[in-house]
């Protein structure tokens, strides 16, 4: 595996175009063009806060917020998936013909993503900054948890693009997978609002990856001891009154398991991705 990462190294030059040209590609005959970038989060920030502060109030404090923490995160990991796990079959000339690391096609696909996601991030935090926002000291940690996401994301895309070769049912699962997958996670509404609910389940409810990470961007981003109202955190007459559902929860078994899965799916799926290389050009 040492050897194939120096190859891969040999071959970033590679990896940087492919990675622009899944961006080309994407606005090519596009009057805009990369304007679209800035665009596409400006007008959802727009529209949410329009539909949530006039149309669907929520009991939250800048519920809009709350929401683009995890929507944004969500969006660069499901857009990751889709477009990497037709990477390998989508390129049938290059598989066949031309000798290169395979795995600069899904991870092409992950470094246009990466750079959407980056654009989005700034957008909000701008938009943060123009509202006046309250920043806590935790948003230094932001890096670190758009990294957790980063190699989650791509150990996944190395494992179901090249599964995707032997199985193309493999890309018409990720997509049914993932649209289930977004209602397990605490994006459109609060994990506290859940916590009851599920009883002894909750603990399953946490080993989902994606909780631990979403749970994470909003705790950074959306800074609930500032934001969250009081009643959410001791109850709606004060310390002694009864105790409502946390708007934000951070389980530490949660995360760490999410950090090692995580690391574990990047070693495996790149393992599994170099394996299953040698079969490519039989199987397309």
């Amino acid at each position: 595996m040492i050897e194939r990462l120096k190859d891969l190294w040999l071959h970033s030059e590679l990896l940087f175009n492919m990675t622009r040209k899944e961006l080309t590609v994407k606005y090519k005959r596009s009057f805009l063009g990369f304007v679209w970038s800035f665009m596409t989060p400006l007008i959802m920030l727009a529209v949410f806060s329009l539909v949530f502060s006039i149309l669907a109030k929520n009991p939250l404090n800048w519920f809009v917020v709350y929401l683009m923490a995890g929507l944004f995160p969500w969006l660069f990991f499901v857009n990751s998936l889709m477009q990497s796990v037709g990477s390998v079959v989508g390129n049938p000339g290059l598989v066949k013909k031309v000798y290169f690391p395979r795995e600069v096609l899904p991870l092409g696909a992950i470094g246009a993503n990466i750079f959407h996601f980056v654009l989005q991030m700034m957008i909000l935090l701008v938009f943060l900054l123009v509202i006046g926002w309250h920043f806590s000291i935790y948003i230094l940690y932001l890096p670190l948890v758009m990294l957790l996401e980063i190699t989650l994301a791509t150990g996944l895309a190395l494992f179901i693009s090249a599964a995707n070769v032997y199985l193309r049912d493999v890309q018409h699962f990720t997509e049914v997978a993932t649209m289930a997958w977004f209602w397990l996670c605490p994006i459109v509404y609060t994990i506290g609002s859940v916590m009851g609910k599920l009883g002894g389940a909750f603990k399953l409810y946490l080993c989902n990856p994606m909780t631990n990470i979403v749970e994470l961007y909003q705790y950074v981003i959306y800074n609930p001891q500032f934001y969250a109202p009081a009643s959410y955190v001791a109850g709606p007459k004060g310390a002694f009154g009864p105790t409502l559902p946390p708007v934000v929860y951070l389980s530490f078994w949660g995360i760490t398991g999410t950090i090692v899965l995580s690391v574990f799916l990047l070693v495996f799926g790149y393992y599994y991705f170099t394996r299953k290389e040698r079969g490519f050009a039989e199987q397309i």
